[in-house]
């Protein structure tokens, strides 16, 4: 375990008559905070305080962040050892878990954050009015515990499944709409030899373990996942279903005629790049991280299917909130300092600089109406590297608010694509959340714990068997695999689920 420190710090007098209600400062003499926060590989080798963002902040607010930052590999456990350690921290800032924001909450060690908020983040308060939906996925029993970390970008929606668009239409096929007719494609890929080097190389179908590829093929059966989805406000786990079980036999077919790579259940996202000019269809966040940039514009994205069992198009779609960007310790004096502090990361400076960086320097706007901007990477560095000095997001997800507003105008041609992709595939319009945000008691999380263990080792153990026909797809194997379900007590688990789903329907 590897635990990194900016500095040590020394403890100095809280005093309330340094702190300002309004203004771009937060308080009138310069004050150090202590917050602990992941660090990704990505990252600026000097840590937060050599980010661009964090560099601005400090000037703007006049707040110095002493920051303790532990690699993500070994966050959590790290994390846990600072509510112990004597060296308490001002706030922990990113990667909270819901059940810590939870727990911590209910039992008192953090700040109940509800009148703060509303008192000293006015900009964080105009997104929750504006966007009512955020303001319920921020709020606990009434009670506001952290802050949400937002993404309304559509790409990041959602996932992606491409298809190559010049295969098709080499062999004169066109986009295929239900499970047949991408059959069907599939084939004419395996044999038709669409990219016209009279070798039969091609992979019609691949994926790393299926990864995304299993959500894209249920949801032409009527589920956008494997696992737990709520449908009129029953909670069902989808592998006890009849769809799931036509999900199956529709994979097994793919995988016996080697439509679908026979070494997807082996293979990294790295071994499926390796093969990425060979594969026709394959899922991921963009096609030239597959197929490469060369290729990029070969593929598109491919819209939901539907199928003989399932008439309704459908699409898994991503939370696009997540309520634990922050919590302050009931041990730090500067909650309200924290509150305006993170508020300025909702301002549309703010935005921002944890985005792209300060215009005209990490980015130039094209023209006077900002109506798009090219990205300052320097030479022999990929953007990625380049927003590791600018932004924690990097590796990470979201700070505080990564807005379509400005995403949107990034001119860079690989992002331009992807956006034109997914709106052409109209993901955005079939998207359907399988669980909402739900919060547990302690013991039902004790409970939780002991149940997914053992059930999601049984799951990816039985979709390979089923999938790749090491066990026939017949009706006492079927029964079995029932049978098995019960013994690992999905009813308890559905029955904790369904409790903590009319816990917050009731609450609303």
């Amino acid at each position: 375990i590897i635990l990194l420190l900016t500095g040590c710090g020394k403890k100095v007098e809280y005093d309330p008559n340094n702190f300002l209600e309004t203004g771009d400062k937060i308080v009138k003499e310069k004050i150090t905070i202590r917050m602990f926060a992941p660090l990704h590989s990505l990252h600026s080798r000097e840590g937060y305080n050599a980010m661009r963002l964090f560099k601005e902040m400090e000037e703007i607010t006049n707040i110095h962040i002493e920051w303790s930052l532990a690699p993500v590999q070994s966050y959590d456990e790290i994390r846990a050892t600072q509510w112990q350690s004597k060296n308490k921290v001002d706030a922990f800032f990113l990667y909270n878990s819901l059940e810590d924001v939870v727990r911590y909450g209910q039992n008192g060690t953090i700040y109940e954050l509800t009148d703060y908020i509303d008192k000293y983040a006015p900009n964080y308060n105009s997104i929750l009015e504006a966007n009512p939906s955020y303001r319920t996925e921020a709020t606990f029993n009434g009670k506001m515990y952290s802050m949400l970390s937002i993404n309304d970008v559509p790409r990041d929606q959602t996932f992606k499944q491409f298809i190559n668009k010049k295969w098709l239409d080499n062999l004169g096929l066109d986009v295929p709409t239900t499970t047949e007719e991408y059959y069907e494609v599939l084939k004419a890929f395996k044999n038709g030899d669409p990219n016209g080097n009279g070798i039969p190389d091609e992979i019609p179908l691949s994926s790393a373990s299926l990864k995304q590829t299993r959500n894209f093929l249920m949801s032409a059966f009527g589920y956008v996942s494997t696992g737990l989805e709520v449908n009129d406000d029953i909670v069902q786990f989808v592998a006890k279903t009849e769809n799931y079980q036509e999900y199956l036999k529709y994979t097994n077919k793919l995988y016996a005629e080697h439509l679908l790579d026979n070494n997807t259940y082996a293979m990294t996202e790295s071994d499926l790049a390796g093969k990425g000019s060979l594969v026709g269809s394959f899922d991921g966040a963009a096609g030239y991280l597959i197929a490469g940039e060369s290729r990029d514009a070969d593929y598109i994205a491919l819209p939901p299917l539907t199928s003989p069992f399932n008439n309704q198009q459908m699409w898994l779609g991503f939370q696009n909130v997540n309520p634990s960007a922050i919590i302050i310790p009931k041990t730090s004096p500067y909650v309200k300092e924290l509150i305006r502090w993170m508020d300025f990361l909702y301002s549309p400076l703010g935005i921002e600089l944890q985005s792209f960086g300060k215009a005209g320097e990490d980015f130039t706007w094209d023209d006077e109406g900002h109506t798009s901007f090219t990205f300052n990477v320097p030479k022999g560095m990929n953007i990625e590297e380049f927003r590791g000095g600018i932004t924690p997001a990097v590796g990470l997800g979201v700070v505080a608010y990564f807005s379509k507003e400005i995403a949107l105008k990034d001119n860079n041609i690989y992002t331009q694509r992807i956006n034109k992709q997914v709106d052409d595939a109209h993901y955005l319009d079939y998207l359907k959340i399988p669980l909402p945000i739900l919060t547990f008691t302690n013991p039902e999380n004790t409970q939780l714990a002991i149940i997914k263990t053992d059930l999601d080792i049984y799951m990816a153990v039985i979709e390979q068997k089923f999938v790749t026909g090491q066990l026939a797809l017949n009706p006492k194997n079927w029964q079995d695999h029932l049978d098995n379900l019960t013994k690992l007590k999905v009813n308890d688990l559905l029955n904790i689920y369904q409790t903590a789903y009319n816990r917050r329907r009731d609450s609303l």
